[in-house]
């Protein structure tokens, strides 16, 4: 079953992107319809056939699965034209809960780790490339059909290969694919260096001011780590500095308008900062619409007084934080939230165990992004595959703590501890 597994996640991850666009293009089915039903029978039997491991953050995560399904159904806030079946396959927390199963029970090798830290070099070059070429037709290896307003294209957004997977997913999914480069390749210069030049092009491509910030924050492990020495950071902020002024050059050279993106997104001189009120706004709109429901929530589903009282600027409260709390109250959100603590404390733990920190930076990124966005979506790609190095390294712990007890007690005692998994 472990072998199946490792199989299974290598086919997936991280080429996600393009698996879903095989579903759409030829299955004409969503990649979370799929997936779940391939997962779905493997976590059922790892619950009850195997001696199931479930991590704090597990447990908490899987209640909030449970509340958010129970919410929907009790509250009737199902989408529109979708069956209770339907709705269980195709959600992305309860696909999340799944993967999250499967991977805490699947034992990953350094074989499999070593194949996808070269995978990702191999996605993080496609990003590059779709998101130039995407500077040229906006269309290019784009799904359209998630685009309904057509605001993502008229704005010439470019979501490089993750539309595919959700228009937010290139904010969430893309830094913590670089944060992971970084952190493999660190002594590697020239790998090094590309990833870094990749994740400055493409988070400025998209255009998205999160985006932005989150690759930022995934190249920030580089800066805070006590392994480097204050000449070593301050080589990397020259580095950063002459990576920058490249990907100018450019720029530049392809004509591409640098300006006029910072002016039209980042200062939104001509919107008259239209997402800043839409952010403004939904604060106020909360603290009307909260102590309604503060408890339990109204269920996973903006209610149409309060889109009404959006005046339009959003179809929801645009701060992922209050616009969950409004969705699930105190009690329901806060199985999530600590399901992000326990996750984040792990991360701490393995980055300071092993040096290992792109899974913590890359989570606080997607922390980050939710204060500015809605989209908890813990079925990322990115989420995944930063909870794969996590697993992956906590087992190592636990097997040297096992050669521990093996040289100092159970050399005594003749009794040799059971290998982990």
């Amino acid at each position: 079953m472990n072998k199946y597994c490792l199989n299974l996640f290598s086919v997936l991850y991280p080429f996600y992107p393009f698996w879903a666009w095989l579903c759409f293009s030829f299955a004409h089915k969503p990649i979370e319809l799929v997936v779940t039903s391939l997962l779905f029978p493997l976590a059922i039997y790892f619950l009850i056939y195997q001696n199931k491991r479930l991590p704090n953050y597990l447990v908490c995560f899987l209640l909030f699965t449970a509340y958010h399904v129970g919410s929907a159904f009790v509250n009737d806030a199902l989408p529109d034209g979708s069956s209770k079946l339907y709705f269980i396959l195709s959600d992305s927390n309860v696909l999340a809960a799944l993967f999250f199963i499967v991977v805490e029970n699947t034992q990953f090798d350094e074989r499999f780790i070593e194949r996808m830290n070269r995978n990702i070099l191999v996605v993080l070059f496609l990003s590059l490339v779709v998101s130039i070429l995407q500077t040229r037709d906006v269309h290019f290896f784009f799904n359209s059909a998630v685009d309904y307003d057509l605001s993502y294209t008229n704005e010439e957004r470019l979501p490089s290969i993750y539309s595919w997977t959700g228009l937010n997913s290139v904010g969430v999914t893309f830094p913590i694919l670089v944060a992971i480069a970084i952190s493999v390749y660190e002594s590697k210069t020239p790998i090094l260096a590309m990833s870094i030049l990749t994740g400055i092009i493409v988070a400025f491509l998209t255009k998205g001011r999160y985006i932005m910030i989150s690759t930022i924050i995934a190249f920030m492990q580089l800066f805070f780590s006590r392994k480097y020495s204050m000449t070593r950071k301050l080589y990397f902020v020259g580095a950063f500095v002459a990576l920058i002024a490249v990907a100018g050059v450019v720029a530049q050279k392809a004509n591409f308008n640098i300006n006029d993106v910072i002016e039209k997104r980042i200062l939104e001189k001509e919107s008259d900062f239209a997402s800043a009120k839409a952010r403004v706004l939904s604060y106020e709109v909360f603290l009307k619409v909260f102590p309604e429901h503060p408890l339990f929530g109204v269920g996973p589903k903006t209610r149409p007084d309060v889109i009404a009282m959006l005046q339009g600027e959003a179809p929801l409260i645009h701060v992922g934080y209050l616009c969950f709390l409004y969705f699930y109250g105190v009690v329901g959100f806060g199985f999530l939230l600590l399901a992000l603590f326990f996750l984040l404390k792990d991360a701490w733990g393995v980055g300071r165990q092993y040096g290992f920190w792109a899974s913590f930076y890359g989570l606080l990124g997607f922390c980050f992004a939710n204060a500015t966005m809605v989209y908890f979506n813990f079925s990322e790609m990115g989420i995944v595959l930063a909870v794969i190095y996590i697993r992956f390294l906590k087992s190592i712990y636990i097997v040297e703590i096992d050669e521990n007890e093996i040289t100092e007690e159970a050399l005594l005692t003749d009794n040799l501890p059971v290998a982990y998994d």
